[in-house]
C-alpha cells in the first residue's frame, strides 16, 4: 500500500477492530494458522484482519442496534481499511444500520476534511457504498433498463453523489502524490455540467492535471456520466 501513502493504516485499522471486538465479545480469538503459513508474519497479519473483520461485521449484522450505537468508530475504522473487497462486511452493517446517507455523509467528510490516505480509504468505501441497479434480465442489463425502483432509490442519492464529486475533484487538484490522485479521479467527472458554476476553475485545472498524465488517468478523461457503479440480477437491494 506504500504506493499511495506513507502512512501505516493497517496498525490504525487493526486497532479499531480491536477495541470494539474487546468491548462486545471479549472472549473472542482468531483461528490460529497452521505451519508453515504460521512462520509468515506478513500472512498472519492479514489472516488476523480478516478474521476479525468478518467477526465483527457478522455481530453488526446481528445486531443492527449495536452497530447503530458504535457507528461513529465503525466508520472511522471503515476509512482505514485497505482491502478494496473485504471492507464490505463493515460497511454493509452499517448501511442497515444507521441508513446509506449517513454513510455516504461521513465518507464525503473524510474526503473533504480528512489526511490524505483515508481520504483514499473513503473513496474506495464509496463503492459499497453506492445503490445497486437491479436488473430483471440479461437483456435489461444491456439496454441499461434497470427497476423502477432501484432507479428511483439511485436518483435519491444525486445531491449525495453530486457533494461526493466536489470533494474528489478538490482533493485531486490539491493533492500532491499521483497514485493518491488516481483514486480520486474515481470519484471526479471532467464536465462542467455537473459542478456549480464557480468551479468551473478547478474543472479545468484538473483536466490539465489529467491530460498531463493521460495514461493514467484514461478513465477520468473518458468519463461522461455519473451515477452507480453497482448492478445486480433478479432481485431487489434490501
Amino acid at each position: 500500500m506504500q504506493a499511495w501513502t506513507d502512512e501505516d493504516l493497517g496498525t490504525e485499522f487493526e486497532q479499531r477492530l480491536d477495541g470494539l471486538l474487546v468491548e462486545f465479545c471479549p472472549d473472542w480469538r482468531h483461528p490460529e494458522l497452521p505451519e508453515p503459513y504460521s512462520s509468515n508474519q506478513r500472512f498472519v497479519a492479514y489472516h488476523r484482519r480478516n478474521a476479525n473483520r468478518r467477526h465483527l461485521g457478522d455481530l453488526l449484522t446481528a445486531q443492527p442496534e449495536v452497530a447503530a450505537a458504535v457507528a461513529s468508530r465503525v466508520l472511522a475504522a471503515i476509512v482505514c481499511d485497505e482491502d478494496v473487497a473485504a471492507n464490505k462486511e463493515l460497511i454493509y452493517p452499517m448501511l442497515a444500520a444507521i441508513g446509506r446517507r449517513r454513510v455516504q455523509r461521513y465518507l464525503i467528510a473524510v474526503i473533504e476534511t480528512g489526511p490524505e490516505h483515508k481520504k483514499v480509504g473513503a473513496v474506495r468505501a464509496w463503492y459499497w457504498s453506492q445503490v445497486s441497479l437491479v436488473y430483471e434480465s440479461v437483456e435489461d442489463l444491456r439496454a441499461r433498463r434497470p427497476t423502477a425502483t432501484s432507479r428511483a432509490a439511485d436518483d435519491e442519492m444525486a445531491d449525495l453523489r453530486g457533494l461526493y464529486r466536489i470533494a474528489c475533484l478538490t482533493a485531486f487538484v490539491t493533492c500532491p502524490h499521483a497514485a493518491t490522485r488516481e483514486w480520486l479521479a474515481r470519484g471526479t467527472i471532467l464536465k462542467d455540467a455537473y459542478y456549480p458554476a464557480n468551479l468551473r476553475d478547478l474543472v479545468a485545472q484538473a483536466r490539465a492535471i489529467a491530460e498531463e498524465d493521460p495514461r493514467r488517468y484514461k478513465d477520468l478523461l473518458a468519463r461522461e456520466v455519473d451515477g452507480t457503479n453497482m448492478a445486480q440480477l433478479g432481485f431487489e437491494d434490501p
